[in-house]
């Protein structure tokens, strides 16, 4: 979009006041042209992300205004300009960026078999968590959409949760753990050694010839754990490989040491996954869903927006720019699974349910329009139990798979995409599907 200065100026504004009345309250009326909308409360940062994105979703663009140029007001007057010094080739970049090599599906299939997951067991309202972190009533609820949290009672930790959700994956595959040849796990917030691969191992008492793993990755942790444990399945003929995802926030984001407004999205909680290869799930899983190709990649044009570090006293200090984050996890979200459609030659509109990374609930409301689906695909798992980091994607995948199979016996062929973004800005996506003689790719 490039609007003529001495024509085209009116329709620019007309677009932006339109996806500003979109956003504010009901009964509000437009404010003057220079107006700072998030100075005077008109809106809060997600009503500025979803004005961003509706300008986006009129005119083709791609993050518009982000990161928002220093010291401008964040009023009308501000996007029309920034709308109007926009153009295709300066904003997207990542559109270009082609899908990785080698990631074609596999002949010898990797299937999903079994599923589960596990939150700490005290639901904690927004209220109450408002009140710790010392932020506005309705901050919460209001501004993120978060209503509960879950948090880890006495007594539990990443372990606890990781088995017991790792139980629930075993029993859903009807498989013991002597048939498991493989564990990959994934934490942001265990800061032990030994690891929490080796940690869970000990607890399951898997085989001692059953390798351990560790994969970082934080929110994209879980992906890039699955991705692993499919590589190197194709290493072990017969394998079948245990993928878990554990998190325990709320032992390290506390209202002393971190911003409410980011410390007071997280809950605990933790994923699990069991997947084996096609000949060797045979009579278990053996028409369970495959695996498509894996996408990944980094974005570090927005790396600062999110920085966490451990300081030498054992602190965690937080650099949090959350306008800035969101926009961007919003965008890149949309970007990988429009890479999907294109490698998986599924389009978007054929996908039966969407298990997404979710920063927080009104993020994924955003996401629903931006990528022209019904808002009922992504289930909104962040409203009860807040953001579980790595196991967010995981329980909202096991979310879909228990709709799914309980629409019918046997469940009707089913499509899921997968995405996750995570600081760095590092973001990655999959799919599932069914084998080809059940459910083939419609026409994009």
């Amino acid at each position: 979009m490039s609007a003529d200065r001495n024509g085209n100026e009116d329709g620019v504004l007309d677009l932006v006041r339109r996806c500003v009345t979109g956003e504010l309250p009901p009964g509000t009326g437009l404010p003057e042209e220079e107006t700072d909308l998030l100075k005077t409360g008109l809106l809060d940062s997600m009503g500025w992300v979803g004005v961003l994105s509706a300008l986006e979703d009129a005119t083709g663009l791609t993050n518009v205004g982000n990161p928002w140029p220093e010291n401008l007001p964040q009023s009308i007057r501000s996007l029309v300009r920034v709308a109007r010094e926009s153009t295709p080739q300066s904003v997207s970049p990542l559109l270009e960026t082609k899908t990785l090599e080698g990631t074609a599906e596999k002949p010898a299939a990797v299937r999903l078999g079994g599923w589960g997951y596990a939150l700490g067991s005290e639901r904690i309202e927004a209220r109450r968590i408002e009140e710790e972190f010392g932020l506005p009533a309705g901050t919460l609820q209001l501004q993120a959409g978060i209503e509960t949290v879950c948090r880890a009672a006495a007594g539990e930790d990443e372990t606890v949760l990781a088995q017991r959700a790792a139980e629930s994956a075993l029993e859903v595959a009807q498989v013991s753990l002597d048939q498991i040849r493989l564990l990959v796990v994934t934490s942001a917030t265990f800061l032990h050694l030994p690891g929490l691969a080796a940690t869970l191992h000990t607890r399951l008492l898997l085989p001692e010839s059953c390798p351990a793993l560790d994969v970082g990755g934080a929110c994209v942790g879980l992906l890039q754990a699955l991705a692993a444990a499919e590589a190197l399945l194709g290493t072990m003929p017969g394998g079948m490989a245990l993928v878990v995802a554990a998190e325990m926030h709320s032992r390290r984001l506390h209202p002393a040491g971190v911003p409410g407004e980011f410390g007071g999205l997280f809950g605990d909680g933790a994923c699990a996954f069991v997947l084996g290869q096609s000949s060797a799930s045979a009579g278990k899983f053996g028409e369970g869903p495959r695996f498509g190709g894996f996408v990944a990649g980094c974005s570090g044009t927005y790396s600062s927006s999110l920085r966490l570090t451990l300081q030498p006293s054992g602190e965690l200090d937080v650099d949090f720019k959350g306008q800035q984050l969101a926009g961007a996890a919003l965008s890149e979200l949309a970007c990988v699974l429009e890479r999907l459609e294109r490698q998986s030659g599924y389009s978007l509109s054929a996908v039966d349910y969407f298990a997404v990374h979710e920063p927080n609930p009104r993020l994924a409301r955003l996401l629903a329009p931006r990528i022209k689906i019904p808002p009922e695909k992504i289930p909104l798992v962040t409203a009860s139990c807040g953001n579980l980091g790595s196991a967010t994607l995981g329980v909202s995948l096991c979310s879909s798979l228990a709709a799914w199979r309980g629409r019918s016996s046997p469940p009707p062929p089913a499509l899921f995409f997968l995405a996750a973004v995570a600081p760095g800005l590092l973001w990655a996506g999959t799919w599932l599907s069914f084998p080809s003689e059940v459910i083939s790719p419609p026409p994009m």
